[in-house]
């Protein structure tokens, strides 16, 4: 019975995921189609879930994000990551969790951001300076992603000045925590790649929900306005600092 059932659910799927969720270029996402030349419903952003492979699955590029901002929201959030698990031999990568990063911060969901960049935390063999080049052929997406390093490195030092490191367990008494803070502290470094990428030659501006999620969506007008995110403010893009800090 339940290998039937496993085995429906599975046919299911992979009629589901075909007909909706192949993977999708920037090039198409303004289609009426998808790439089996099937009519994307209504209202739907033809987006694949996010435990697809990448690099066969990019978000767009920040501008057409933004314009599109409610119909992708609305397909990020039916991904369900009990019912879309990496598959046997498909690990999560960096990189992957780069372009989550990306999209959240676009978009800002700083409720993903932050439970992202606490997640890239425990993966403690995941040094930052090694998250790979993604040599993105989108300036725009590519300067957004080069900037999102310094973010979490801004997050994770204060916690190892602090005396917490990476391998520290989420629960511990005060003697554990005393020890750690004996220990040397490696802080994290940015990934060279990430240096290297040029600024936009035209500004970019990523607007932001004032209050909270309740006010008017605002942008950041100027260059000295003290809530711009200086690693952002270097590839020339202006956006609020976002919320990275946790524990």
């Amino acid at each position: 019975m339940l290998l039937q059932l496993g085995g429906r659910i599975k046919r299911w799927y992979s009629t589901i995921s075909n007909k909706y969720f192949q993977p999708t270029l920037a090039a198409k996402r303004d289609s009426t189609q998808d790439d089996n030349n099937n009519p994307i419903p209504s209202g739907y952003f033809a987006v694949p879930p996010a435990w697809l492979e990448y690099p066969r699955w990019l978000p767009p590029p920040p501008q057409q994000l933004l314009d599109n901002r409610d119909a992708y929201e609305a397909a990020m959030d039916q991904r369900d990551r009990s019912l879309h698990p990496i598959r046997p031999g498909m690990d999560n990568s960096p990189l992957f969790a780069l372009y989550r990063l990306y999209e959240a911060i676009v978009l800002d969901r700083n409720i993903d951001m932050r439970n992202e960049i606490e997640w890239f935390w425990r993966k403690r063999d995941w040094p930052v300076r090694d998250i790979p080049d993604p040599q993105d052929t989108d300036p725009a997406r590519y300067a957004v992603l080069a900037s999102i390093p310094s973010l979490i490195i801004q997050a994770y030092n204060r916690l190892i000045d602090l005396g917490l490191p990476r391998e520290a367990p989420g629960i511990m008494t005060n003697e554990q925590f005393e020890e750690m803070k004996q220990r040397p502290k490696l802080f994290e470094e940015a990934p060279e790649w990430a240096i290297k990428v040029p600024p936009l030659d035209k500004v970019l501006k990523i607007p932001h929900r004032a209050h909270g999620y309740t006010g008017p969506w605002e942008t950041v007008d100027d260059w000295d306005d003290v809530r711009a995110s200086v690693p952002f403010k270097m590839k020339n893009i202006l956006i609020w600092e976002p919320h990275i800090f946790f524990l």
